[in-house]
Parts: structure tokens; C-alpha cells; sequence
């Protein structure tokens, strides 16, 4: 999901948790959503292409979280 539909959604409390967490080649950070309704997990993503959306720094991700609307954030560091 782009970040637009992300604010919508948390705004109407459909997602419950934001997770930052370094990506799988360890090249920067990425967003996963948790809600309790659903037993997927959804990932923030780019624009033009639909892999997770990553971002150079973990404070780049917390930001986003933050204009999506989330006061609350939990970090994985591995």
C-alpha cells in the first residue's frame, strides 16, 4: 500500500502497528503494517514500483510513520 491509503486507514483504525525494519540486502530501512483483523502483514510501497518502499534512514522511515499518523513506532533491529 502507497502511503496516502496507509493515512486513510490508520486515520479510520484499520492499522493497529507500524514496524520499521532494516531491508533484506541491509541497504536501508522499510515500514510493515500489522492490524488485527487481517493475519497478513501489509508493507509501505513506492509509487512506481510495488516492492516495500526503503528509505536511507531509520529517522526517514519514523518520519513517515509520523505523517501517516502513528504515535507509536516499534523497531527491529534484525
Amino acid at each position: 500500500m502507497q502511503e496516502r491509503e496507509a493515512k486513510l486507514l490508520q486515520k479510520s483504525g484499520d492499522l493497529d502497528i507500524a514496524v520499521v525494519y532494516p531491508s533484506n540486502n541491509n541497504n536501508g530501512w522499510c515500514i510493515r503494517f500489522q492490524n488485527s483483523n487481517a493475519s497478513k502483514n501489509e508493507y509501505l510501497e513506492s509509487k512506481r514500483n510495488p516492492e516495500p518502499r526503503t528509505f536511507k534512514t531509520s529517522d526517514a522511515a519514523l518520519r513517515c510513520c509520523k505523517r501517516i499518523g502513528f504515535e507509536n513506532v516499534d523497531v527491529e533491529l534484525a
